[in-house]
């Protein structure tokens, strides 16, 4: 035990005179500074200091580690407190007291597993508030699926409601029933989403408790089936059919599909013919339990090589033959399809226009161009391009070609490598272009009058493909073009004064500074397509005065401008030729200046005829030059009539 203890004696001391060892003292000490001291030697010297001058030791006190030990202590205070708090918040908030915790909030919604699609479906949403003190303010809002219609009125979407509930006391239970008519496709899976909205005594805060429950669509009244191809050559015509079935007990009425195209698809054809005024709509009427009805589409898209477009097919009902779309629809279904380049590829553009439908003013001299391309990795030869012209508005003697030949038997431009020498080997990314020209008839020649007249181009390009092992393939591609010609107005602006709706008056021919009126009688004519939003205007001169209009032809004059304006709206085609053509007139006051005599003056400015094709969707426009004094023609004119003369 000694031993023991004597041995732990020795370590103690090899630790306390070990010089490498660090030692922590706790606190910082003061730094060394040299300082001169007298230092007495002997206790008689100190006596006599003493007596001589004040002698005191100063001990240096650690301010630094003080005032760091009070921040950090204040510091670690205010953490603990916070925490402190929040705990006793949070407790008091989910746990306990007289306050409100959503725990205590109950909120239940039963409905069925399976809803019929197209059929009304109810739900019961039941709230329980558990908290010892009332929710206050509260709303019960709603959220249902994308198709979910109401069930008072079918044609309106339901996707929104909220019910205002009021006060829930404590321990109160309340229950709320909600129903809708839910639609989608059999077996997919839907749900409603319900948020309790309530507040709390005494602060203005709005909180939330939420809770979804999901159903099932079960079978739905109308089932859809669409054959889209998964892909589809740009420019070449593809089918798409439609396949509608009754589904319900009994028979369905007012069934209607609609289809919604994406950007570049034309459809050519459909089958049946869709609703009046449109290619989107489908008017199936009533369809007994268990019957089927198809629809045949054919057209053609337009695009870049992998393009997306997504096609969208609706089935419902629909009750208003005027409207394009389908009111109350059952289920969607979308179809993909991808777009893919012709191995070798045609386009036609007409006037600088190129696509579907080409709008062109009809007469002679129409040009066009042919462009083609080779879009594949190996080379082209032989290539051959045909392009075809038909309408009853072309002019067959017209059609002509360079480095083409054309056939007038079938109406048709041919050209191969025997015109064309690029044609013989077209190289990967070859391609060229090749012009033509024809000319259109116009309106009533060999006293034909055509409404919506067109011309019908069809290109077709072929070749030989000729791979790296020689094998050989014939490619091709089509194109077509509508050239829609615009029609062609007609403005007819003359003066009178002895005829007409307006009984004029002033010496003839007009003298200088005595006025005298005249009759401004417009004549419009329409040929072939109906023009919408049309009107006539002028613009009178600074020595013109506006009189009065012709009632009921919507003529009025506007005096800031001096301008005259004749709103039509629609003219007809054939105005002026099968029907009556349209006509307004307006008086004007003529009081000749001495600086007129001798002349014939204006009685208008120029005259401005414009409206918009329905049919070839282009602004179309007539002028008319403006009528003087010479009524030349008119009953009663006497050469020299229409020169002012002297006062």
């Amino acid at each position: 035990m000694e031993r023991d203890e004597k041995d732990a004696v020795e370590r103690l001391k090899g630790r306390l005179y070990d010089r490498t060892a660090k030692t922590d003292v706790g606190e910082e000490r003061t730094a060394l500074s040299k300082k001169e001291s007298s230092v007495p030697t002997a206790w008689s010297d100190v006596h006599a200091r003493g007596e001589s001058e004040d002698i005191s030791i100063e001990t240096p006190i650690p301010m630094a580690k003080k005032t760091r030990s009070v921040a950090r202590t204040f510091l670690i205070s205010s953490m603990l407190f916070f925490v402190g708090a929040s705990a006793v918040a949070a407790f008091m908030f989910f746990g306990g007291g007289n306050l409100i915790s959503p725990q205590n909030i109950d909120i239940e919604i039963v409905a069925p597993s399976l809803v019929d699609g197209g059929k009304e479906a109810s739900f019961q949403i039941l709230v329980q508030n558990r908290n010892q003190t009332a929710l206050q303010l509260v709303d019960l809002v709603v959220d249902y699926p994308g198709d979910t219609r109401s069930p008072v009125d079918p044609t309106e979407p339901l996707a929104h409601e909220r019910i205002s509930i009021g006060t829930i006391a404590s321990g109160e239970q309340i229950k709320r029933t909600v129903s809708g008519l839910f639609y989608g496709n059999e077996g997919a899976q839907e749900k409603v989403l319900v948020t309790l909205e309530y507040s709390v005594a005494g602060s203005n805060a709005v909180f939330q408790k939420k809770i979804e429950q999901s159903f099932v669509i079960g079978s739905s009244p109308v089932s859809l089936t669409v054959r889209v191809p998964a892909e589809a050559v740009a420019g070449e015509q593809f089918p798409i059919d439609i396949e509608v079935r009754a589904n319900a007990p009994t028979s369905i009425a007012t069934v209607a599909v609609e289809a919604r195209y994406p950007f570049g698809f034309s459809p050519v054809s459909t089958s049946p013919k869709a609703a009046a005024g449109g290619s989107t709509l489908w008017m199936l009427g009533t369809m007994a339990p268990g019957s089927t009805k198809t629809i045949h589409i054919v057209g053609t898209i337009d695009g870049q090589d992998g393009d997306e477009r997504i096609f969208r097919f609706l089935v419902g009902s629909n009750t208003d033959a005027t409207d394009p779309h389908v009111t109350v629809p059952f289920l969607e279904v979308p179809q993909t399809l991808t777009v893919r380049l012709p191995f070798i590829s045609g386009t036609i553009s007409v006037a600088g226009q190129s696509g579907k439908a080409i709008a062109v003013v009809p007469g002679a001299g129409i040009k066009g161009v042919v462009t083609w391309k080779n879009n594949l990795p190996d080379s082209v030869a032989n290539l051959e391009l045909a392009l075809s012209f038909a309408g009853p508005a072309l002019d067959g003697n017209s059609i002509s070609a360079v480095n083409g030949f054309y056939q007038s038997a079938n109406s048709s431009i041919i050209w191969t490598k025997d015109q064309e020498p690029t044609l013989a080997q077209v190289p990967p990314g070859g391609g060229g272009a090749l012009q033509f020209s024809f000319s259109s008839l116009l309106p009533g020649a060999n006293n034909v009058l055509i409404t919506n007249p067109t011309i019908e181009l069809n290109l077709t390009v072929k070749g030989t493909r000729v791979g790296d092992g020689g094998a050989s393939e014939t490619v091709s591609s089509v194109a077509s073009a509508e050239v829609r010609l615009a029609s062609v107005l007609s403005l007819l602006a003359e003066a009178r004064h002895f005829t007409g709706p307006f009984v004029n008056s002033g010496p003839m021919p007009p003298r200088a500074e005595s006025p005298t009126t005249y009759t401004i009688m417009w004549t419009v004519k329409n040929p072939t397509n109906t023009v919408a939003n049309a009107s006539v205007s002028t613009v009178l001169p600074p020595y013109i005065e506006f009189v009065a209009a012709q009632p009921g032809n919507n003529l009025t004059y506007d005096s800031a401008s001096r301008t005259v304006r004749w709103t039509i709206g629609d003219i007809k085609a054939g105005t002026g030729y099968t029907l009556a053509q349209n006509q307004a007139a307006f008086q004007v006051r003529f009081t000749p200046s001495t600086s007129q005599v001798g002349t014939a003056p204006l009685l208008t400015g120029g005259t401005l005829l414009s409206g918009q094709d329905r049919f070839a969707q282009v602004a179309v426009q007539a002028s008319a030059p403006a009528p003087t004094t010479s009524v030349a023609g008119e009953s009663g004119f006497v050469s020299g009539m229409d020169i002012v003369a002297p006062k």
